[in-house]
């Protein structure tokens, strides 16, 4: 498992995609290493053996490098970073010596599950080149986007003016299995390559909701069906100012014969999303008849049933949703009428900046606790939603100089 320094793990954690360069110590020495944290979606598309490209260019007397991943047929989606220092440059200058070159990828809570060698050509003239005139130092990212966009439209198209490596391809990827311990001692698991990529998907839910509260959150919890029981909803969350209940739907990658382009993964998530909130209907339902709720071992949980429920849809990936207008005003009025519930659709990395968020106004108090941070947070976000006429919709919380929080 790679290990993320503390200014990359912080890094890693604010920004939802990132590529970045460094020379770090391996096996036999120093060695040129690409750290790549995408979605977990994007992720399997890698491991799979999609097409991708790195790529070099300069840019207004910095060195500008980019990944391409063809998730989406020959089409894809870019990461890039400007060089700030000089670990960087160490690593791209080893690179283009022909030096062997090592990618670790992350997931959204910048988690290191998967490794692999990148197959590059031997030296790069022009490279080293680069890096020999190559500025350091931080750089402006809102200045230097506005000569940076226009190289990676070009890029995107064509690459004029790059210089392209084709590195994708590989799926013999190392398997990293890493466990969490939760507060209930069970053990959580995140393993890019579980073939049950929905229970995956869940793991990453528990991982980022598990600390919320001293019990922890309820996985599968269970509610009477007939002689057994059946799933109320996938993770379970109750404080005495209202329940969260969070139902997972992912896409299937890695089972797939062939990978899907966007297209049909838009079309597959829609028809998930529809099923999951009218699930989370019946759960709320469900929960105000008073029906007993249960663990998956049999014991009774104590659920918050009276105050207003947060209905939570997570999914892989919000781009996904193109039709705005078909979880709009109508939608959440609709759903709050028959649940008296708000409601919310997010992803991995949505909700991750949510429990950040909740985290960082627990920190500013003495008397909120992180469930009570984190359902304001959620109620906060319910409006600005209701604002913006639609659910798909992406909220960061910054708190300006008096401390007052602003999204």
């Amino acid at each position: 498992m790679h290990m993320l320094s503390a200014h990359n793990r912080s890094e890693f954690l604010a920004v939802p995609q990132l590529v970045r360069f460094d020379y770090a110590q391996g096996s036999d020495g120093f060695e040129p290493t690409l750290l790549i944290k995408g979605s977990t979606l994007l992720l399997k598309y890698i491991v799979r053996g999609a097409q991708m490209q790195l790529a070099f260019t300069m840019c207004g007397g910095r060195l500008l490098y980019a990944l391409k991943i063809c998730d989406d047929g020959s089409n894809g989606c870019i990461v890039w970073s400007i060089v700030e220092r000089e670990e960087e440059l160490n690593g791209i200058r080893g690179m283009a010596r022909g030096e062997r070159l090592v990618a670790f990828l992350f997931n959204e809570l910048a988690v290191n599950v998967t490794w692999n060698d990148l197959s590059v050509p031997g030296k790069l003239d022009r490279l080293s080149m680069w890096t020999s005139i190559a500025a350091l130092g931080p750089i402006d990212h809102s200045a230097i986007t506005v000569t940076a966009f226009p190289l990676l439209d070009r890029l995107h198209l064509h690459g004029e003016g790059w210089l392209l490596l084709e590195v994708g391809g590989r799926t013999d990827w190392k398997i990293l299995q890493n466990h969490f311990i939760t507060a209930g001692a069970s053990s959580s698991l995140i393993n890019l390559f579980d073939d049950d990529e929905g229970n995956q998907q869940e793991q990453l839910g528990i991982w980022l909701t598990d600390n919320l509260q001293l019990s922890g959150v309820h996985h599968s919890p269970q509610i009477p069906k007939g002689n057994g029981t059946r799933e109320l909803t996938d993770i379970l969350l109750s404080h005495e100012f209202g329940a969260i209940l969070i139902e997972s739907k992912t896409l299937s990658v890695l089972a797939r014969e062939k990978l899907p382009d966007r297209t049909k993964l838009k079309r597959d998530i829609s028809i998930h999303i529809d099923k999951a909130f009218a699930q989370l209907r019946g759960a709320i339902r469900a929960l105000k008849s008073g029906v007993p709720v249960t663990s998956p071992k049999g014991n009774t949980l104590s659920i918050e049933r009276e105050r207003p429920t947060h209905a939570v849809v997570l999914i892989p990936d919000l781009n996904l949703v193109d039709d705005h207008s078909a979880y709009g005003i109508e939608f959440m009025h609709d759903f709050m009428g028959a649940t008296g519930g708000f409601v919310h659709l997010l992803d991995i990395s949505e909700l991750l900046r949510i429990v950040q968020a909740a985290e960082m106004i627990v920190e500013r108090s003495t008397a909120v606790t992180p469930m009570m941070a984190f359902d304001y947070y959620l109620m906060e976000r319910a409006e600005k939603a209701r604002e913006v006429g639609t659910l798909r919709v992406e909220v960061l919380l910054r708190f300006v100089d008096d401390g007052t929080a602003t999204s």
